[in-house]
């Protein structure tokens, strides 16, 4: 998939303007383009497509207070030690706890962003979410939204997933929401993560990290990513929020990510399969 799709989510903007301004009148796409330039977080190393495939650990510093440290998940570790925060990610690194029942049926709810129950959505999920395995389903409804969202990119907004089905375009999130709707309407809870995931070349900038978001998907076991905006997962995409579609929960996150600072990246493994080869 193109980096092209690799685009601030909108909710990055949306939070960083002030009141009640910005709720009536959108950025422009330079305003756009220069907020999303303040939010990338340099890499300290290119990092090649086999290093994404395995294992990556990454060194971070913060100047939050009080400390701050991004979430744990099956797919990213963080640990604190004198040397600071690491975070290591790759498809198994993490160790978080199974989720509760409740929070399963939070995250195959609808919502007003992650609109599952509309029928648009699930005309979408019956005709792409086939097979048995979530994973079998998942990887076709990724597919799809894809392929669906085809039209130009637009990411001064924050649509919900029946108007980004419409609409066929927006930015990262819409691809996310769309996909986490299509998702619980096949019966998969899912949420939403935002982070930053890497990029060679983006926006005129090299080898940085810029605001992202994709959905995971619970399989029963683990939660597992899916991105349909920028392709594969891999040891490039940090979790730094999740949640399940409303930007009212992600409040600070610009806070966050601008006060970050990738110290040091070291490959740890590769990929078996990649290695094989």
């Amino acid at each position: 998939m193109s980096p092209r799709r690799l685009l601030p989510s909108a909710l990055l903007i949306a939070l960083a303007a002030p009141a009640p301004t910005r709720a009536a009148e959108p950025p422009s796409h330079d305003e756009a383009r220069d907020f999303l330039r303040s939010l990338f977080v340099a890499s300290p190393y290119r990092l090649n497509a086999i290093a994404l495939s395995g294992e990556i650990r990454y060194r971070l510093a913060s100047n939050a207070s009080p400390t701050w440290q991004p979430p744990r998940t099956g797919e990213q570790s963080v640990t604190i030690d004198n040397e600071g925060l690491h975070v290591s990610i790759c498809a198994d690194c993490g160790d978080e706890p199974a989720p509760s029942a409740d929070a399963l049926k939070h995250y195959l709810s609808p919502n007003a962003w992650v609109r599952s129950d509309d029928p648009r959505i699930r005309s979408f999920a019956r005709q792409h979410g086939r097979g048995r395995s979530v994973r079998t389903r998942m990887a076709g409804l990724t597919e799809a939204v894809r392929a669906h969202m085809n039209g130009p990119i637009d990411y001064r907004h924050y649509d919900d997933a029946a108007t980004a089905l419409e609409k066929r375009s927006g930015d990262c999130t819409e691809f996310a929401v769309l996909l986490a709707a299509a998702a619980r309407a096949r019966g998969i809870p899912t949420r939403i993560v935002h982070g930053i995931a890497y990029s060679g070349r983006f926006a005129g900038r090299a080898h940085v990290f810029s605001p992202h978001a994709w959905v995971q998907a619970w399989d029963g076991r683990r939660w597992t990513s899916y991105d349909a905006g920028f392709g594969p997962f891999g040891a490039g995409h940090i979790v730094l929020a999740i949640g399940d579609g409303d930007p009212a929960a992600l409040r600070g996150l610009n806070r966050a990510t601008r006060q970050l600072r990738i110290v040091d990246a070291a490959q740890i493994r590769r990929d078996r399969d990649t290695a094989s080869n």
